[in-house]
């Protein structure tokens, strides 16, 4: 899983992600290449035009739903994983919104969140995961707040440990 959130773990305002972050974009785009991506079909849609070496997989209750050229829709969790599967993939990147971070929590083996150094009122947020003790932070990376990004940020790569 991958995500961008704030100490209280707000991700978005309904509108979309509450920051602009460069440094964050190029993380996030780099560990994403060549990757399936799970997401929601808001998150989906609110990001179109952003896909160019990933795979989108869609998750949706609409039944009918239709996904552009080189995307998939599935309607639940497991039926992503059994698709990032049969394309051959190593991994599946849960990417997003809220809904779909929380249905995909229990099975994930690896969180790489930046952490965001904004306070902003949302009612999008990523699950809390500290409440199980099985996750542990491998490796943290801090960047200041610079001309291109107004926010300080930590990169941080979690583990579950099983």
């Amino acid at each position: 899983m991958i995500s961008a959130m704030t100490s209280e773990r707000v991700i978005g305002t309904g509108n979309g992600i509450p920051w602009r972050l460069p440094r964050d974009s190029r993380h996030f785009r780099s560990y994403t290449t060549g990757k399936p991506m799970l997401l929601g079909r808001r998150t989906y849609e609110e990001m179109l035009g952003w896909f160019t070496t990933q795979t989108p997989i869609i998750l949706t209750r609409q039944e009918g739903y239709r996904a552009p050229a080189g995307a998939h829709v599935v309607h639940e969790v497991a039926g992503a994983v059994a698709l990032a599967e049969a394309l051959g993939a190593a991994e599946l990147v849960v990417s997003g919104g809220a809904q779909i971070y929380a249905a995909a929590l229990p099975l994930a083996e690896e969180l790489i969140l930046t952490l965001v150094d904004a306070r902003v009122e949302g009612s999008a947020r990523f699950p809390d995961f500290r409440a199980d003790d099985s996750w542990i932070c491998q490796r943290r990376e801090r960047h200041e707040a610079d001309r291109e990004n107004a926010h300080a940020m930590e990169f941080q790569w979690w583990r579950r440990d099983r």
